[in-house]
């Protein structure tokens, strides 16, 4: 691998876009994540005629003639400038100069399209580059980045059964319509990190903070055991989660409340004795009534007021929440309400 460098002006960039042969999103990629004000700055850079960072390109040509070009790093520039020159992005944001601010594509005149066009950058092809290849250069343009995280790298190291089954059941609008994840949570991946470690927690038990999550993702890379089945005892466990908790998951939005949750349900379903009917209602009864509860008790100073479970539920949801020790109090004390049994206290659990 050669990545020579090359210039390129922006109309060449146009060109591929134009016919469909550039592939801004390869497998190893991240999701778009660049601001609006990012893109504009970029953008106000390329019409002062300032210098931007190079961008590295993986190059193939067919039999048949057509070339392909998928963006090895350079994802958020390439953007940028093709949301500008498809009028899709106004120049706006406190780094963007008075010149062109409030400036869209549709308000330059013809000789400063010209300009733009002409703008050249600095293009590095890896032509006939190998998967691997391009995945280990990817790493080690983005590894001492610190914008780049944990979920973000695994996403541009990982390819096969496990990486593709939790980014399945995270790319589903659910999480964000019931509002367990945040649409920047998203763009940056911490969904499918998230829906990583519940599914782990399904599969085998939960976690000490995130620590031994990258493990699954090599263990499981070539081959996950049971994939259909745990896709479905998934999504049932969601199901259930969402019918117990009613009200659109009042209280139970965290990650964290929804991790403890969501486990606790993942145990019930696991024993196949999902609650149905009057059952179901005396489950919600319950839940509701430790909702309240627990709300009222992670005010620390009402926690004499409220039952040591419930307190006890309320501190380790409140600190070092993601310790295992503290994941299985709060896991349990939900599957005893699930459950219809007495629910442990710390002392108990430990």
């Amino acid at each position: 691998m050669n990545p020579l460098a090359t210039n390129h002006p922006l109309s060449w960039v146009r060109k591929f876009h134009s016919d469909g042969a550039l592939d801004l999103s390869p497998k190893f990629q991240r999701k778009p994540v660049w601001s609006d004000q990012q893109a504009a700055y970029l953008v106000d850079s390329i019409l002062n005629g300032l210098p931007i960072p190079e961008v590295f390109l993986r190059t193939s040509t067919s039999a048949a003639g057509e070339t392909k070009v998928e963006v090895v790093d350079g994802q958020q520039r390439l953007r940028s400038i093709i949301r500008f020159f498809s009028n899709d992005l106004e120049l706006d944001g406190d780094d963007v100069s008075d010149t062109w601010r409030g400036y869209t594509w549709d308000k330059l005149s013809p000789s400063e399209r010209e300009r733009f066009w002409s703008f050249k950058i600095v293009v590095r092809e890896l032509e006939g580059a190998s998967d691997a290849e391009v995945r280990d250069m990817f790493r080690r343009l983005n590894a001492n980045q610190s914008s780049l995280n944990d979920q973000e790298l695994r996403h541009s190291q990982y390819s096969g059964r496990f990486i593709k089954l939790v980014e399945e059941l995270a790319d589903d609008s659910w999480w964000l319509v019931n509002r367990i994840v945040t649409p920047a949570q998203v763009r940056r991946m911490l969904d499918v990190e998230f829906v990583s470690e519940l599914l782990v927690g399904l599969v085998s038990g939960p976690l000490d903070k995130k620590n031994g999550l990258d493990q699954f993702y090599i263990d499981y890379d070539e081959q996950l055991p049971d994939e259909d089945r745990w896709r479905r005892v998934f999504l049932r466990t969601r199901d259930l989660a969402e019918s117990v908790a009613g009200d659109e998951l009042s209280g139970w939005r965290s990650k964290t409340e929804y991790y403890s949750l969501f486990l606790a349900c993942g145990r019930v379903v696991s024993d196949h004795k999902v609650p149905k009917g009057p059952t179901l209602s005396a489950v919600q009864k319950r839940l509701r009534a430790f909702r309240t509860k627990a709300d009222k008790a992670k005010q620390k100073d009402t926690r004499e007021d409220v039952p040591k479970y419930v307190a006890d539920y309320a501190e380790a949801v409140t600190r070092a929440s993601t310790d295992l020790g503290r994941r299985l109090h709060r896991i349990a004390v939900v599957e005893s309400l699930l459950l219809g049994k007495t629910p442990p206290t710390a002392s108990a659990q430990s």
